[in-house]
Parts: structure tokens; C-alpha cells; sequence
């Protein structure tokens, strides 16, 4: 987060990103990790300082996790280089790279990152 809050990278979302972001950052599991605040801190970071792009772009690649489409398009209308997924497998039927999008997971990004 330091690395993009800086401006070393940039990040990519959509209104419908955002509302999965919402819903999902209010699940039991991950308020437990989580510091009184980080939450809102985040959404409002993401608010202010990611790229929204307008997400016109629907897809219907991923069948393991449809919603997660919603990911795979906005990074193929953002035009960017890497989506970065915890969910490595949600991600197989689109391959390795989709549409010049290299799918990777939080580790071999910062592997990349750290090269750089």
C-alpha cells in the first residue's frame, strides 16, 4: 500500500469494484484483522487516489467465481499490466495474460516490484 499510496504504482477500480470492496471489507473474518478505522481509511484512499474507470466493458470468461469478471474488465479497459489476485485459481480460464493483462499473485508481484 506505501508504494502505491506514493505513487509508485498505479491502481485501477470501478463503481462496481468499489461496492464489492464495501461489502467484503465488512465480512467478520476481515474486520478481525483489521484496526478500528482501516476500513473507511481505506475506501476513502481508494476514493481519492485510485483511477476509476467507467467499467462499459462486461465479460463473461471466469465461470469458477463470476463476479470476479468484474476485476478482468476493469483491468483490460484500464489497459494495465498486471491484475494482482490472492485468487490465483478464480483467474485459470482466462490464462496467464488476457488480453495483454498478466494475471499474477500478490508474491510474484512483489517480486516484480521489488526488481524494479
Amino acid at each position: 500500500m506505501d508504494a502505491w499510496l506514493v505513487g509508485r504504482f498505479q491502481l485501477w477500480v470501478s463503481s462496481q469494484i468499489m461496492g464489492e470492496l464495501k461489502r467484503v471489507l465488512l465480512y467478520p473474518r476481515i474486520l478481525d484483522r483489521l484496526a478500528a478505522g482501516q476500513v473507511t481509511m481505506l475506501l476513502e484512499k481508494l476514493n481519492t487516489t485510485a483511477k476509476f474507470i467507467d467499467a462499459t466493458l462486461k465479460l463473461d470468461v471466469l465461470t469458477h467465481d463470476p463476479s470476479d469478471n468484474i476485476y478482468l474488465a476493469c483491468a483490460v479497459e484500464a489497459k494495465a499490466d498486471y491484475l494482482i489476485t490472492g485468487n490465483i485459481d478464480h483467474f485459470e480460464e482466462a490464462g496467464g495474460d488476457f488480453r495483454g493483462v498478466k494475471i499474477i499473485s500478490p508474491r510474484i508481484f512483489l517480486e516484480i516490484f521489488g526488481a524494479e
